[in-house]
């Protein structure tokens, strides 16, 4: 792959911005690497050629965007005390870099996450600097040689989480067409997301213990173990015969009538994983349920533009052989009950006292070999309009998470023609082959899932 760097730039906000330090909540630090920005791309086919495209016009929405959205232009750092982090907003602005690749969008096939499609998409940044250099969003557009165009963007995740990278690129959306910003978001952290004086913790919290380690399977301390991550599709009729065999299986005195889609992808996700793995059937294993806490904290209530990490994770425990040999509908309600355990307001604030109370919590995801391994996290966009990022030239033919970093995290998105869904997901090399067979091919009421996908 050959790419040519055009332009590098830092752009600022259009006009002045308020010169103010914001405190991160607990909630911005759970994931706590430096190594942390969430990147999402889209790319599209050449632009008609009556439009006129202009890369001026992205400059100029990116500047006006570091207005309302303003701490996107500052930079981390420690308080006074080295207690905590802190984002200085003193207008330091965006990374925005232009480049071209002699390839063309026929080259890339799906577009699969991955290390060389980062490389392609989203400007480079040297992690081994100070934390107070590195800029909290990144943008690139990329041309290809075909006349296609990308669009990557990165933002830091103790800035903000998916939702908030939703309102992000709404509003950027909106301004690039040449309209106001929608909306003004909400950057009182603290004021909404404070714990409780003094600390009312009336749950146990398994979510933040510190991961239990695990030998990767060669066996090796280093964490070199190769990854691999991959993109696999599934129609809506796929889902639908998933959903099918899920609720079938539900008994008549079973409480529970309905299980979402989430639900059900994610049980069979988890269920494909450790078949692929290989673990002992005595094994527990961990999932790691991502919970978006905006719609259940109510007192106070979160501004609809709150902008922050609202993300907490349940965790759903069983032992390998119940998720590899129980029937389907048993795993699924017990991601079921991991997720409705999290719409309870007082299980947030007391999550939230607890993270107050552990200021010295490690890192609860990451692990010692950059792996999650035996344990699963899915992650899910799937609500998100990305299908719809229209910045005035087209739908996009492809958009996603450009790179994986974590083996055992996965992501739930949309396909491009808004049918059926995506699974983005990193795992180590010798366990996909075994995956993707499993991911294809279930139970007797959903063979044709692993022939309607081309697979023997």
């Amino acid at each position: 792959m050959t790419l040519k760097i055009k332009e590098t730039l830092m752009i600022r906000p259009i006009k002045d911005t308020p010169r103010v330090t914001l405190e991160l909540t607990r909630l911005d630090m759970i994931i706590r690497s430096p190594n942390s920005h969430t990147t999402i791309f889209f790319i599209y086919n050449p632009p008609n050629p009556s439009y006129k495209f202009d890369t001026e016009t992205g400059k100029k929405a990116l500047s006006q965007i570091l207005v309302p959205f303003y701490p996107l232009a500052g930079r981390l750092k420690l308080n006074a005390n080295n207690t905590r982090y802190i984002i200085d907003c003193a207008g330091q602005g965006a990374l925005y870099v232009e480049a071209e690749t002699t390839q063309s969008l026929s080259d890339f096939g799906d577009f699969g996450p991955g290390p060389e499609l980062r490389k392609l998409v989203i400007p480079a940044c040297d992690y081994t600097k100070d934390l107070s250099s590195i800029p909290l969003l990144m943008g690139q557009l990329t041309r290809f040689k075909c006349g296609g165009l990308c669009f990557g963007f990165a933002l830091h995740h103790h800035v903000a989480d998916g939702a908030s990278l939703g309102l992000f690129l709404y509003s950027l959306l909106v301004l690039y067409r040449g309209f106001d910003c929608p909306l003004q978001p909400n950057h009182d952290r603290i004021i909404h997301l404070a714990p409780r004086n003094p600390p009312q913790i009336k749950y146990p919290h398994p979510e933040f213990d510190p991961p239990i380690p695990s030998f990767p399977p060669n066996g090796s301390l280093s964490g070199d173990s190769e990854k691999k991550q991959r993109l696999f599709k599934l129609t809506q009729e796929q889902i639908d015969k998933l959903k099918q065999e899920a609720t079938s299986q539900l008994k008549d005195k079973c409480k529970i009538t309905r299980l979402s889609t989430y639900e059900i992808l994610t049980a069979h996700i988890w269920r494909s994983t450790c078949k692929a793995r290989n673990l002992s059937p005595d094994q527990e294993v961990k999932l790691y349920i991502p919970v978006d806490g905006r719609f259940v904290l109510k007192n106070p209530t979160l501004p609809d533009e709150y902008f922050g990490n609202v993300l907490l994770f349940s965790i759903c425990t069983l032992r390998v052989s119940e998720i590899t040999t129980m029937p389907f509908s048993y795993v699924a309600t017990k991601v079921h009950e991991a997720v409705r355990r999290m719409n309870d307001e007082e299980y947030l604030r007391s999550a939230i006292d607890y993270l107050e109370t552990r200021p010295e919590l490690p890192e609860p995801l990451m692990g010692f070999y950059k792996s999650m391994y035996p344990h699963l996290l899915v992650n899910s966009w799937a609500k998100m309009p990305l299908h719809l990022a229209d910045f005035g030239f087209g739908l996009p033919r492809a958009f996603g998470n450009c790179d994986i970093k974590l083996e055992g995290l996965s992501f739930l998105i949309s396909n491009p023609s808004d049918d059926g869904l995506s699974l983005a997901i990193n795992l180590f090399a010798d366990h996909m082959p075994l995956f993707e067979k499993n991911f294809y091919d279930t139970t007797s009421s959903c063979t044709s899932i692993l022939a309607s996908n081309g697979h023997n």
